[in-house]
């Protein structure tokens, strides 16, 4: 699913810059694949909470803090570091703007502050890497998680499986719903409003992934409900259905998303959540049913752009905006290939050269990496065995 989502981030800028958002049918539905990050926030929405929730249905235990957070940075900051290091000793390269060194670097350039005149949230395509929006957004989420993890042990404590997992869903379900009405018809969204920056403006879409979670450790190997089992038995209808509202929205909405009216980015959200739930039903629900959509996403291939995908997702952005630079006189199609394949061999050099070998100490203590430890560390868990105790993302 990374892979789907990184690829559409991917071809949504090269579009911008290749000249390609000219209003036809085509450039309309290359237009809006910014719901890429509506899948990359649902997959993290899953994959995060699911570990602290496992051992409601006697899975594993719930990671500490701590070692959450350490991990959320091992896995975030170092490539990111990378990149924008490189992107500031280049020459005329984007890299950190007006002198934002700190704000940058710690990835809340765009997380608005008390009295802020930062351009990077008055303007975020005024900023060094823009895409990286959606990753200071992922960080507000990383950094509230533990607290709804704390509100949602204590809704959970003394109620059975079946009663907790359905007090979670209408608890998550609220949030939404304060979420949605909050950020567009409270505080304005496209409006430069300051909750754009923050997890909360789209609470409806990592609620989404943290639904799927409780789902799948609520109902475990129980079967599933009946809605939910004919879409498992059945994995190319959500995804037909998904392409259908996808194509349909697409033609509806203005063909430059960054322009569209409050009721049009209203409308997008929530739909946006829904086709990225759909797509998502196959590889949650039902994995062992085989289908089209589950063999697509399990080929070796797609798996490892999902691999190297953060890789893909920092460095696309600078490739694409200097190769379309001037007029995008490449076209869509060269500027696509020139960008992915540039992209790719260096994303995969940060990956194997940087990410992993850094994220190894995701399972070290602080006590051993701080050289105070007096035990043996615990190894990390074969490729073999189940690695949702421990931190999968």
């Amino acid at each position: 699913m990374r892979a789907v989502a990184v690829l559409s981030v991917v071809v949504v800028h090269v579009s911008l810059f290749g000249g390609a958002l000219e209003g036809a049918l085509v450039s309309r539905a290359l237009a809006h694949l910014n719901i890429g990050v509506t899948v990359f926030f649902l997959i993290s929405g899953f994959l995060l909470y699911r570990p602290f929730i496992a051992h409601r249905a006697a899975g594993p235990p719930a990671p500490q803090v701590l070692d959450y957070v350490k991990r959320r940075l091992l896995r975030i900051l170092p490539a990111y570091w990378l990149v924008l290091t490189v992107l500031v000793i280049l020459p005329g390269q984007t890299g950190v703007v007006d002198g934002e060194w700190i704000r940058q670097f710690g990835l809340f350039h765009t997380v608005p502050l008390p009295s802020d005149d930062s351009s990077c949230v008055s303007a975020i395509l005024d900023c060094g890497l823009a895409q990286t929006w959606s990753l200071a957004v992922e960080m507000t989420f990383y950094a509230l998680l533990p607290l709804y993890v704390v509100a949602a042990a204590r809704l959970a404590r003394g109620r059975s499986v079946a009663a907790w997992m359905r007090a979670e869903l209408l608890l998550l379900g609220a949030l939404a719903v304060v979420s949605v009405v909050g950020y567009f018809f409270v505080l304005g969204a496209g409006t430069q409003s300051w909750v754009g920056g923050t997890a909360f403006a789209y609470l409806l879409w990592f609620g989404l992934g943290m639904a799927f979670a409780v789902l799948s450790v609520g109902l475990g190997d129980r079967p599933l409900p009946l809605p939910l089992r004919l879409l498992a038995r059945r994995p190319g209808v959500p995804w037909l259905v998904a392409i259908f509202l996808y194509l349909a929205l697409s033609l509806w909405l203005p063909i430059t998303p960054f322009l569209a009216e409050r009721g049009d980015l209203f409308v997008a959200h929530l739909t946006f959540g829904l086709i990225a739930a759909l797509l998502m039903l196959p590889a949650v629900f039902g994995d062992d049913l085989g289908g089209l959509p589950r063999r697509l996403l399990a080929h070796p291939w797609v798996a490892w752009v999902g691999l190297i995908s953060y890789g893909i997702f920092l460095w696309h952005y600078a490739i694409a905006l200097q190769l379309g630079a001037g007029g995008s006189e490449l076209g869509f199609g060269p500027l696509l290939l020139a960008t992915l394949g540039l992209t790719i061999p260096i994303a995969a050099a940060s990956y194997y050269l940087v990410e992993r070998p850094i994220l190894r100490l995701k399972y070290r203590s602080l006590r051993d990496l701080l050289g105070t430890g007096g035990g043996p560390s615990p190894s990390p868990p074969r490729a073999d065995q189940p690695r949702l105790g421990h931190d999968p993302s």
